[in-house]
């Protein structure tokens, strides 16, 4: 999931380490500076510890939007999930299940998110048709970019068995996210200089992209080639998050819980309308 596209100007920031970072939270659709399940109270956001999974103030990571992220987690010895975890949770906990070595942490961010949205009459069906002629039939309106991001970069594909074990083997989800990220490495241009201000514009023209193509009710859509190209660049980028480490990419073990597939090809099933076995406890 990682690909493409870069550029856009990171919301100002107060001066203070209290000050809130307006930015997507890419693996849930909330927008943190408006999030209805974040607010500015959340003090540990801004008590800059590694426990916190919050390296570095609000000012410091202004100041680093632009530079590749794994030059930045590498000059303070940490992976880029706490280097950035002032910018949301999907970071900071990110950053923390991995000192833990319990990707549930992580994952248990987006549960109750999910659990709102997937359900009710607003989870229609909507068909994705990509240029390669597969077809993703999803549910999730609020925030189609997991899917499409999880689907892209085979993290959808796992069976029952492997879905369960990179939930709840951590030793095994870095084993895969090595795999992939190694892959990557090779094959995404520019992949060592990646910045988070490249992964928040292109956040931001993919999330635009899916809004647009499904206006108006409309329930089937076509994804570019640029558009395809852009989830291998979020892949991408949180694989230089860990820094100039290996270990796992918390995005992979929140796909294998979040959906599965049916019995139709292409159609999506969701844990959190229990149409998927629930992975965590």
């Amino acid at each position: 999931m990682v690909l493409r596209i870069l550029l856009l100007i990171v919301a100002s920031v107060a001066e203070d380490d209290e000050a809130y970072l307006s930015c997507h939270l890419l693996q849930t659709g909330l927008r943190l500076s408006h999030a209805r399940t974040e607010t500015r109270t959340e003090s540990r956001k801004w008590n800059v510890s590694v426990a916190n999974g919050v390296c570095q103030s609000a000012s410091s990571i202004k100041q680093e939007m632009y530079k590749p992220v794994i030059n930045v987690s590498e000059r303070l010895g940490e992976d880029g999930w706490c280097t950035f975890g002032g910018i949301g949770t999907w970071a900071s906990n990110c950053a923390i299940a991995r000192h833990m070595r319990d990707s549930m942490i992580f994952i248990k961010t987006f549960e109750e998110a999910y659990n709102g949205y997937m359900n009710g009459p607003q989870a229609t069906p909507f068909a994705l048709r990509f240029p390669d002629n597969r077809t993703l039939i999803i549910r999730d309106h609020t925030y189609p970019l997991d899917d499409t991001y999880c689907f892209l970069n085979g993290w959808y594909d796992f069976p029952r068995a492997a879905r369960a074990e990179l939930v709840s083997n951590f030793s095994y989800l870095e084993e895969v996210s090595d795999r992939y990220c190694d892959h990557l490495a090779k094959t995404f241009p520019g992949y060592w200089n990646i910045t988070m201000a490249d992964l928040w514009t292109e956040s931001t023209s993919d999330e635009a992209f899916l809004h647009d193509i499904q206006k108006n009710g409309a329930d089937i859509g076509y994804a570019t080639p640029s558009f395809v190209d852009g989830m291998y660049l979020h892949a991408a980028a949180k694989c230089v998050m860990r820094g100039g480490h290996r270990g796992a990419v918390c995005d992979i073990a929140n796909c294998a819980a979040r959906a599965c597939f049916g019995a139709s090809p292409g159609e999506l099933l969701y844990t959190a309308r229990g149409e998927c076995e629930k992975l965590t406890k």
